[in-house]
This record gives structure tokens, C-alpha cells and sequence, in this order.
């Protein structure tokens, strides 16, 4: 999930479809055709070549119970939580 800060003050919320070499397309949240935007120097520039600021979020929020993966993954005990991620 990424945030796409304009000068105007909009903020747009949007995710990433794909990553290259200073450029990425997103799926901005609202719309229907995808958006890219490139990296220009140190700038983000969007298609209608408007300087943008472009945040990654970081993660999602942390659940509430997080399993040991490796007890989970190896133990002859059937666990009542499923393990979220394994890589």
C-alpha cells in the first residue's frame, strides 16, 4: 500500500501493480485505469507532470496473537492458528 501526496493537499491511497526502474504503476483507490509515476532525480512525477511525494506504508496493523512459525511449523500438535506468513 502506498500514499500519493500532491501539493494541492490531496492524498490518494493506492496499490502497487508493478516496480521497474524509476517508475511504478499503481491501482490508486476510486479509479479505474491504472497510474504511473516516475522517479525524475530525486522527484516523483506523475502522468499530468505534477510533482508528487509517494509514502510506502510500512505494514499492516500487528495481530493480536503472533505464533512462534518455527513451533508452528514443526510441532506433531495440530495448532488452532494458521501461520500467516512463511518466507
Amino acid at each position: 500500500m502506498i500514499y500519493i501526496h500532491y501539493n494541492d493537499g490531496r492524498v490518494l491511497q493506492a496499490v502497487v501493480l508493478a516496480f521497474g526502474e524509476r517508475k511504478v504503476r499503481v491501482a490508486v483507490k476510486g479509479f479505474e485505469d491504472s497510474s504511473e509515476y516516475r522517479l525524475i532525480g530525486q522527484v516523483w512525477v506523475s502522468e499530468d507532470c505534477e510533482l508528487v511525494r509517494i509514502e510506502f506504508a510500512e505494514g499492516t496493523a500487528a495481530p493480536q496473537w503472533a505464533p512462534n512459525p518455527m513451533k508452528a511449523m514443526f510441532s506433531s500438535v495440530p495448532s488452532a492458528f494458521p501461520l500467516t506468513r512463511v518466507m
